[in-house]
């Protein structure tokens, strides 16, 4: 367990560091701040490849599926929580106008999308329950589960080598 957490501190500094350069660049609140973030799938594919290959130097170069699966899913997950952690500390202490710029962006869109004054402020009261530190610290470890286990599955699918000498 301890190649995950190492591999998942690593992961979640990217991920902080990614955050910051966003921040400062003031990328996190352009369109391109999307597509920055699945760079960020990139990097947890690149530490749970780095993980299988340490795994299986260490043991005759097999590794089961459910191990990368397992790790991976460690990885990301830990990962993920820390920068969910750094990802609520900035927009509640750092940045405190991101929330008013998400939902800034969310009216722009309903009215490009051409609905009622009415309409708008129904969905902009409902979106401001869901709009908070709070909510996108717990959005973002559950997305991190999520993610991770996709991520991961993928990678076991495609690294996994099997001992052929091992009782299944």
């Amino acid at each position: 367990m301890k190649r995950e957490v190492s591999y998942g501190i690593y992961y979640g500094g990217f991920s902080i560091l990614l955050m910051l350069v966003m921040y400062v660049t003031e990328l996190n609140r352009s369109s391109a701040a999307n597509y920055l973030n699945y760079i960020s799938l990139l990097v947890l594919a690149y530490f749970i490849s780095q993980f299988v290959k340490e795994f299986k130097a260490e043991n005759e170069g097999f590794i089961s599926f459910s191990k990368i699966f397992k790790g991976g899913l460690s990885i990301g997950v830990l990962g993920g929580v820390l920068s969910s952690i750094f990802f609520y500390v900035q927009v509640k202490f750092i940045d405190t106008g991101y929330i008013d710029f998400v939902m800034n962006q969310a009216m722009v869109e309903m009215q490009k999308k051409g609905m009622s004054d009415q309409m708008i402020d129904q969905n902009m009261k409902m979106a401001a329950k869901w709009t908070t530190a709070e909510f996108f610290l717990l959005m973002g470890i559950v997305g991190s589960l999520f993610i991770s286990s996709f991520v991961a599955v993928i990678m076991a699918f495609i690294m996994k080598k099997p001992n052929p000498n091992e009782i299944a």
